[in-house]
């Protein structure tokens, strides 16, 4: 006989390593792929320049999207779709369906995430949420933060490498078509090579969104937990 309690439980475990997936992938992609100029002249190393030629012309992006979160061992532990929204410089939409409904949204200041399942809200500071990944580097100007990673590109591809010293172990691949440039994927490992794998398709960049993409409402029967340093619930 199935023990619920432990089922739910679960559940709970592999939703709550996704939303932090998505905190160190989505939200950080919102913030990381509008970089300006001048963060990337801070550091000049070829792979980094052919890097922000692709990001720089980018100003928000709509697509479909199919995430799979892949354990060290090759397994797959969960697998989502749903539509994804981005703009420049550092707001984010996402919402996966069902089975797994859930939404995460970025307005610039906080992290929203909803899990239907349990009806709860999770609220963040983004930018501490951003500052667990290597997307951040993409959005750093300070050349100090460039230091812990390298760039190495492979084609359409261009992989962000933490060094020896780099207090974050996370790994980012980015990967664009060859022919329209649209960013096509998006692979982040941990330390324990946990994968979090991201392929895009609908991709329309550069429409305008409206400003309610980005803005969310707590559903009033939801609980909500407020992880911010400074709750306003």
């Amino acid at each position: 006989m199935v023990n619920v309690t432990c089922l739910r439980h679960d559940l709970r475990e592999i939703k709550e390593f996704s939303m932090k997936a998505m905190l160190l992938s989505g939200v950080c992609l919102a913030t990381g792929m509008f970089a300006s100029a001048s963060a990337m002249a801070a550091t000049t190393p070829s792979a980094k320049q052919a890097l922000q030629e692709q990001l720089a012309p980018i100003s928000t992006l709509q697509a479909r999207f199919e995430q799979q979160v892949v354990g060290a061992d090759g397994e797959v532990i969960q697998t989502l779709e749903g539509e994804l929204a981005m703009a420049r410089p550092n707001k984010f939409y996402w919402q996966s369906e069902a089975p797994d409904e859930l939404t995460l949204v970025a307005d610039g200041v906080a992290v929203y995430y909803f899990d239907a399942f349990v009806e709860q809200v999770t609220i963040s500071d983004q930018h501490s949420a951003a500052g667990q990944s290597p997307f951040l580097l993409l959005l750093d100007a300070e050349a100090t933060a460039w230091a812990d990673y390298e760039v190495s590109q492979d084609g359409q591809s261009y992989t962000l490498a933490p060094t020896a010293n780099a207090a974050q172990q996370q790994q980012l691949t980015l990967t664009f078509g060859a022919e329209q440039g649209q960013l096509e994927s998006v692979v982040l490992t941990d330390g324990q090579g946990q994968q979090t794998q991201i392929q895009l398709a609908e991709v329309a960049m550069n429409l305008a969104l409206p400003y309610t993409t980005f803005s969310y409402q707590i559903p009033a029967d939801a609980m909500v937990d407020d992880q911010r340093a400074e709750p306003q619930l």
